[in-house]
């Protein structure tokens, strides 16, 4: 599933992410209801004793899954694929529609199928066991470690921006910072703490604030002119690109930049498939989800596109692909080093916070997957039935490694029961999720991981949507039942599938990677499916 998104991808409320993921590839046979089951909305009433979520309580919860730092960082991406300010606003608006339509039908999905597991269930429920497999598999390997090297990055970027406004930061210098605040949080979350919801309500409350000052700082700086922002008289929406390479581009390679703009837009409004985990505690379902999906799509959509046509009022188009702290530099045009130093602080530590949520919850991912058999037990803890037999079972697992490895594995595995037995922390989880993510760091960039991840990510949710198709003539709907247009299905289909074509031959690279790890994981389901 993704938890936020997870984007974002930020997971700004935990427990909506933990109660989400309780429930995550679970292994029973959906054969009879595949055969018996009427679509209604009684399938997806809150569970007995617990309070249901009203249209507030769900709008909250979407805007803060939805809502991440990435939207910090993405205004310089979108910019560097596109010619003009006025094409970055339109590439902002028509990502925010297509995820809209994307939404709609995920709505519907979580109304049809009422198991908890969000995207992974809506597969295996039209697919079969191999889809649902693939997704976990795709999603631990690329998507959520991806995440969490992209939002260690953007929290470097604006942490190091303000000590470096008048000179050039290393990349390595960069690199060595989301390294160090990777492995804190997750070091961190090893010991057993987490963020509370309480203190993830706050990062989402000083994002808001953020997005919302540099919309309103800009609306009142267009009403004042050009005596206010000499760069406003210049300021063309829709004029040539600056750079005279890109006005060369052919057709084909344009739709290339675009495609990229978009990811880059799509990663900021990530979060939005979770609507399905909404649906299955939300009062009154059928008339609520489209209330809550459409108001926080409204939001979200009015917020970025204000957010960034402020940029484009009081920051040179130039200074904006240039420079990937959009928010210092927002900052510090307008309230000199001060602006700079709030904007950098309020950023950076919201990534953390966001940082924080997505370690938890992947590993939170990974356990429940390795409960299932998906992935080896032992990421899971749950290798040896208890802590009594720990170490004899560690040592028979490492029997074939060699002795100095055994030896270090070993004591560490022993330093770490009272946190793994006791505490129930993911341990194992945490620290493989780390390590692929510090490899993201290590060789990739921030504009190659947004492309990456919305690759990943959207082969997927074309495939949920498609299968709503197939939904829809195998079994029949209740009165009640919630059913989103047709048009959103086949407006979310035909340009998830270009963007995910495109994509793939803009970065062939990341396509094979992508068509590598599938492969490795047919290999290992059927392995497990043999018994080989």
């Amino acid at each position: 599933m993704t938890v936020s998104h997870i984007e974002n991808r930020d997971v700004a409320n935990e427990d909506l992410s933990t109660g989400a993921l309780d429930g995550l590839l679970t292994r029973e046979s959906l054969e009879s209801e595949r055969s018996h089951f009427v679509i209604e909305e009684s399938a997806i009433s809150p569970s007995p004793g617990c309070r249901p979520l009203t249209f507030v309580n769900g709008l909250a919860l979407v805007l803060g899954l939805q809502i991440g730092s990435g939207i910090f960082f993405a205004p310089s991406q979108v910019s560097n694929h596109v010619p003009c300010p006025g094409a970055a606003v339109l590439v902002w608006f028509l990502a925010g529609l297509l995820v809209w339509t994307g939404a709609a039908s995920f709505i519907e999905l979580g109304v049809a199928i009422p198991n908890n597991g969000g995207i992974q269930e809506y597969l295996r429920f039209c697919y079969g066991d191999y889809a649902a497999f693939l997704f976990s598999w795709v999603w631990v390997a690329i998507s959520k470690p991806g995440a969490m090297a992209l939002i260690s990055m953007i929290f470097a970027q604006n942490l190091f921006t303000i000590g470096t406004l008048n000179g050039e930061v290393s990349v390595w210098v960069l690199k060595s910072a989301a390294f160090t605040g990777l492995w804190v949080v997750a070091l961190i979350n090893c010991l057993g703490a987490i963020t509370g919801a309480r203190v993830a309500n706050v990062f989402l409350v000083w994002k808001l604030f953020a997005i919302t000052s540099i919309a309103i700082i800009g609306v009142i700086t267009a009403f004042q002119g050009t005596h206010s922002v000499p760069e406003l008289s210049t300021l063309e929406w829709f004029g040539q690109d600056p750079d005279p390479q890109r006005r060369t581009l052919s057709a084909w390679g344009t739709a290339g930049e675009l495609v990229t703009a978009i990811y880059g837009a799509l990663f900021c409004y990530g979060g939005w498939e979770a609507i399905g985990f909404v649906a299955g505690e939300m009062a009154e379902p059928t008339r609520n989800l489209p209330r809550v999906i459409g108001t926080a799509m409204c939001v979200s959509i009015v917020g970025f596109v204000l957010m960034n046509m402020a940029l484009f009022v009081v920051l040179p188009f130039e200074l904006v692909r240039e420079e990937s702290a959009v928010a210092v530099e927002f900052g510090l045009k307008v309230f000199g080093s001060i602006g700079a130093l709030v904007y950098s602080l309020i950023v950076s530590t919201s990534a953390l916070g966001s940082l924080n949520a997505n370690v938890f919850a992947t590993a939170r991912l990974c356990v429940a997957a390795s409960k299932s058999h998906y992935f080896p037990s032992f990421i899971g803890n749950s290798h040896c039935p208890s802590r009594d037999s720990d170490s004899s079972v560690t040592g028979k697992v490492l029997k074939h490694l060699p002795s100095p490895a055994v030896s270090i594995i070993a004591e560490f595995a022993r330093r770490t029961e009272v946190l793994r037995w006791e505490k129930q922390v993911p341990i194992y989880a945490i620290l493989m999720n780390t390590l692929i993510a510090s490899f993201y760091i290590l060789i990739g960039t921030s504009n190659s991981l947004i492309t990456f991840i919305g690759i990943s990510e959207y082969i997927f949710f074309l495939l949920a949507v498609l299968g709503l198709f197939r939904l829809r003539q195998s079994r029949p709907y209740s009165d009640s039942a919630y059913k989103t247009r047709t048009a959103n299905l086949v407006v979310f289909c035909i340009f998830s599938g270009l963007l995910v074509i495109r994509g793939v031959i803009t970065d062939p690279l990341q396509g094979v990677v992508i068509v590598v790890l599938a492969l490795i994981g047919l290999a290992l389901f059927r392995q497990k499916n043999t018994g080989l």
